[in-house]
């Protein structure tokens, strides 16, 4: 007998086998069959009020489980709505899936609904793309989709569907084979191992700099053995973070010039830096603060992102895990030690990290946003995931924020995108149900996506947010108090006081309001005792520039001619 299927049920047929369990998304009659094929099979649907935040949970949720995020949207409007969230998850390297109906093939060029060049829209903003006109070929182009999107370099995929395709019913016999067995990622050389080495150990002054593809290589264990076994200074970038415990002896914090941890002069005085799955992005300076006579090492997944800004003296084209674990095997018996120069490091961060702590401990109303850091350390702890969203309140927290463990601290990237926070919260806590998942955010940032809250009270997806509200959009404001003076302020930069606390009270969460410094880490406990999506609304410094706010200024003030 036959065993007639439609489109939608072939493509969530062949995701399930892949793995797929989650879907975020938003409805639409183009995407229906994939809707009850969800249904059937029994793949979970969280279902929000903007596409945007569908786009950006499956972002989350790409990046701490290292599996795809997969978002699924109707056609036209649906597709263009997801296009930040697909543009911020394909510069930070994210496995997202993005699938989309499309309109349909005998309307071609009949002006329809919703018609418009998808495919040719996304491509910039995608690894892969494509659009699917053969039902015959959904299950092989899906499994494709997933291969491309976590193979290699992770990054974003798109796939699009008309409608005919996906409606249409065959016999599932009829289906093209499918690629399910995803490839090995390459290794380092004996060559090259041998190199590395040789450049170690001719230098006196190394840094280890590990950004996010440490973390989709699965290199914790290997890079810690890698840094104790000779006592390397180590800075941590982007997903990077927690690779190694910021409470590592070896761990010096964020690798960013802006921080206050002596990243600046300890680059500039290294010989030797070795980045590891580090992209030289506007987050660590472009590299502009190495030491030009420093020799540089880079090992990478792709090829494309090796002297990108910064020329590398060894490049290696390998998984992260597999050149340390080489390179761990042939340092044993060398007697490489650098701990006369991670004293050095260590003094020279302890000295700058005087002012955080000066900040993280001041009592003055209102309340700094280091003052809300320590505050969520304080009562998180080290295993609660924490995602950021804003301009200063993001930049005083990466800079800052004790991470202890990897996968557990979610930022923005390169896109420099707000509105991030409530969606990534959702993605981590719906990829992570058992954790302890907080948000921090500014008052700008938090009502960007803030129907989500009722998406996160809908699907019973309990998280803290906590707002640092100065009433502006602090970093923009701040910029512009710098070039045109404090006086100057115009509209578009100040904000009213936003009762945000009852707005998710009336949605069906949990909300307080803090003023008071010792009343932030007992209203934080009550948040998470309530279970339930909560919001606590801190009245924060509306004149505390981020050094990043600084620098990004500066970068952008042309410098006057002689």
């Amino acid at each position: 007998m036959s065993n007639k299927i439609d489109g939608g049920s072939a493509i969530i047929n062949t995701l399930k086998n892949l793995g797929v369990k989650d879907i975020f998304t938003l409805a639409g009659g183009h995407i229906n069959p994939m809707y009850n094929a969800c249904r059937e099979m029994g793949v979970r649907l969280i279902d929000t009020h903007h596409e945007q935040g569908a786009s950006m949970a499956a972002d989350a949720y790409g990046r701490v489980t290292k599996s795809p995020g997969v978002c699924l949207v109707t056609a036209g409007p649906g597709l263009t709505n997801t296009m930040t969230g697909m543009a911020g998850a394909f510069l930070s390297n994210s496995p997202c899936i993005f699938l989309s109906g499309n309109s349909g093939i005998d309307e071609f060029d009949r002006l329809p609904l919703q018609d418009i060049d998808q495919e040719s829209m996304v491509r910039p903003i995608t690894k892969w793309a494509k659009t699917v006109y053969d039902t015959k070929r959904l299950s092989e182009y899906t499994a494709h989709a997933y291969k491309m999107c976590i193979s290699g370099r992770p990054g974003p995929v798109y796939l699009g569907f008309p409608h005919e395709v996906l409606y249409k019913k065959i016999n599932s016999s009829e289906l093209d084979d499918s690629q399910l067995v995803i490839p090995s990622n390459p290794e380092i050389s004996d060559e090259s191992c041998n190199k590395f080495i040789d450049l170690l150990s001719a230098s006196s002054r190394p840094v280890v700099i590990a950004g996010s593809g440490t973390w989709y290589s699965g290199a914790s264990t290997s890079i810690k053995e890698f840094v104790e076994k000779i006592d390397l200074p180590i800075f941590t970038l982007n997903f990077g973070r927690g690779i190694i415990s910021d409470n590592h002896e070896n761990c010096l914090g964020q690798a960013s010039p802006s921080a206050l941890n002596a990243f600046k002069k300890i680059t500039s005085e290294s010989d030797l830096i070795i980045l590891l799955g580090v992209r030289l992005s506007l987050y660590i300076g472009w590299g502009r603060t190495f030491n030009p006579s420093a020799k540089i090492i880079q090992v990478d997944i792709e090829s494309e992102e090796i002297g990108r800004n910064r020329p590398a003296h060894l490049p290696i084209v390998s998984d992260i895990d597999k050149a340390l674990l080489k390179v761990n095997s042939k340092i044993v018996n060398l007697g490489l030690n650098f701990s006369e120069w991670i004293n050095i490091c260590k003094e020279w961060k302890d000295d700058e990290w005087k002012e955080v702590l000066r900040l993280k401990n001041n009592d003055e109303k209102p309340l700094h946003v280091l003052r809300v850091v320590k505050s969520i350390e304080d009562v998180l702890g080290k295993d609660a995931m924490l995602c950021v969203d804003g301009g200063d309140t993001q930049a005083w927290t990466d800079s800052t924020y004790n991470v202890d463990k990897a996968g557990i601290y979610m930022k923005g990237g390169p896109l420099g995108c707000m509105g991030v926070g409530v969606p990534f919260a959702i993605g981590s806590k719906v990829a992570f149900p058992d954790r302890q998942v907080a948000l921090i955010s500014g008052d700008g940032a938090i009502g960007m996506n803030f129907m989500e809250f009722e998406t996160a009270v809908k699907h019973k997806l309990p998280f803290v947010s906590i707002v640092c509200n100065d009433q502006s959009w602090g970093m923009t404001k701040h910029q512009h108090w710098i070039n045109y003076g404090k006086d100057n302020t115009p509209t578009g930069h100040e904000l009213p006081l936003i009762n945000f606390h009852e707005i998710v009270k009336a949605m069906g969460g949990y909300g307080e309001m803090v003023v008071e410094p010792d009343e932030l880490s007992s209203a934080i406990e009550r948040a998470c005792k309530s279970n339930l999506p909560a919001l606590i609304n801190v009245l924060t410094d509306p004149n505390a520039p981020s050094a990043a706010t600084l620098a990004i200024t500066a970068m952008m003030t042309p410098k006057e001619e002689d």
